[in-house]
């Protein structure tokens, strides 16, 4: 019992540390750049840049403040789910629509791939959404620039199955065993750490699963859940 506790106790702090040391690199980024836009000779095109540099830190903190939120509700199992029958053919079609932007600016270029007939599994369709952007949006952050990306949905082995390939250089394999811890990043990687193990806690308490399989030019995130 003692020693549980004491895990627990250690898995807290370094959550509390490792969560500050992320807010505290965005918010110091903004004092930097409000700072530096206080200059009144700043030309046009650099206070423009400055200015997408501030908006972009804007964000970070957002996507961090609502992932730290998300996994702690995970962790203290008082997140909501609402589950139905949902179509993930065409929720899988809506959720790529989304990446268009992203997918131009990246020079990247994305495939659906969907079964002729409905898809359908029982599932929370909020959160399924979200283990799908969360999966696309790592595709791109961990690929280069032009980078080819298949999403699939379909049926095999009883269970029904949505899947984001990308053909980037693949993770390295002393990292497989760690992306879905929190806070885990590679050595180079951009992130918070937190999105893989948000969307395999979600798959799980949707009684589905989130799996990854990796190779040199490819990476390939699975998500299972039941029909």
């Amino acid at each position: 019992m003692q020693r549980q506790l004491a895990q627990l106790e250690s898995a807290r702090e370094k959550f509390i540390a490792t969560a500050s040391h992320e807010l505290r690199t965005p918010i110091f980024s903004l004092g930097g750049f409000v700072e530096l836009l206080e200059d009144e000779e700043l030309d046009p095109e650099t206070r423009r840049r400055f200015l997408d540099q501030v908006r972009d830190q804007v964000e970070r903190l957002r996507k961090l403040s609502v992932d730290l939120l998300d996994l702690s509700r995970l962790e203290a199992g008082s997140l909501e789910l609402r589950e139905e029958q949902v179509d993930l053919g065409e929720l899988a079609r809506s959720v790529s629509g989304e990446f268009e932007p992203s997918l131009a600016h990246h020079d990247s270029h994305l495939e659906l791939r969907l079964a002729a007939r409905t898809i359908e599994a029982q599932c929370d369709p909020v959160r399924v959404a979200q283990i799908m952007r969360i999966l696309l949006d790592n595709a791109l952050t961990h690929t280069p620039p032009g980078t080819q990306i298949v999403v699939t949905a379909g049926r095999s082995d009883g269970q029904v199955r949505v899947a984001v390939r990308d053909d980037g250089e693949g993770i390295d394999p002393s990292a497989m065993s760690r992306i879905f811890e929190p806070f885990y990043t590679a050595d180079d990687a951009q992130g918070s750490g937190l999105g893989l193990a948000i969307a395999s806690e979600l798959a799980e308490r949707m009684s589905g699963r989130l799996s990854a399989q990796s190779s040199p030019g490819q990476t390939v995130f699975t998500l299972e859940l039941p029909p």
